[in-house]
């Protein structure tokens, strides 16, 4: 796996049948969301992304408006505890309610929440090295089937090395009964309808065919929101 992004998703009815619908982007309202976001910054219209590609460098953010369904990609959400990111990510503004995602397959990371109408419900993060670097609310219905152990993390040791010492060879036990991009995944098509990696067919929409506008900031105020 090879993805890795920052974003957050606001709405009020589900996302999937939004994107499902092949959703026309709002380009005048995204605009002026994106100013409204970096009220302190010198917006500068770059060429159109799309949804299949989510983590904007320092510099940039991405905005998608698509009906009541709103898409914000900035690397303020890049956050290990997305509990303790600006309120203002979570205003009830733009929706009633707020997913933030974030995910990077260098450290096998992967961190999302869900605010709904202003009220922490769930916020995850995992990863390998850092083990729970937090976890707030009850598990989501996607996520249980992980957390039992129905996707557990295939490990493969060494042919050589097990041929060498044979029974002695005891394998160091994964730290979780899953692999967090795979939560990833799960989380990304619970919520969006689509994965950066994963199952075409069970998709309902393919990510690449729906724009996004992309924005250079000349002058970054990446500390304020609105």
């Amino acid at each position: 796996m090879g993805a890795k992004a920052w974003f957050a998703v606001y709405y009020n009815t589900d996302p999937r049948q939004t994107l499902g619908n092949a959703p026309v982007l709002d380009r005048e309202a995204s605009a002026a969301l994106a100013k409204r976001i970096m009220p302190d910054g010198a917006l500068k219209e770059m060429e159109d992304g799309d949804l299949s590609f989510l983590n904007p460098d320092h510099g940039e953010v991405f905005v998608g408006v698509y009906g009541d369904l709103v898409i914000i990609a900035h690397p303020g959400l890049a956050a290990d505890r997305l509990s303790e990111i600006d309120g203002q990510w979570h205003s009830l503004g733009l929706g009633a309610k707020t997913y933030v995602h974030a995910t990077h397959s260098v450290s096998d990371w992967c961190a999302f929440a869900l605010w709904d109408q202003g009220k922490l419900v769930r916020a995850l993060s995992v990863s390998p090295d850092g083990g729970i670097h937090e976890e707030i609310g009850e598990r989501l219905p996607f996520e249980r089937p992980y957390w039992d152990g129905e996707h557990p993390v295939e490990q493969d040791v060494d042919d050589d090395v097990e041929d060498e010492f044979d029974d002695d060879v005891e394998e160091e036990a994964y730290p979780f009964p899953f692999h967090p991009l795979e939560l990833s995944e799960a989380a990304l098509l619970e919520v969006l309808g689509y994965q950066f990696e994963g199952r075409p067919d069970d998709w309902v929409c393919d990510p690449m065919q729906i724009p996004i506008m992309r924005f250079g900031v000349q002058k970054e105020a990446w500390w304020k929101f609105w």
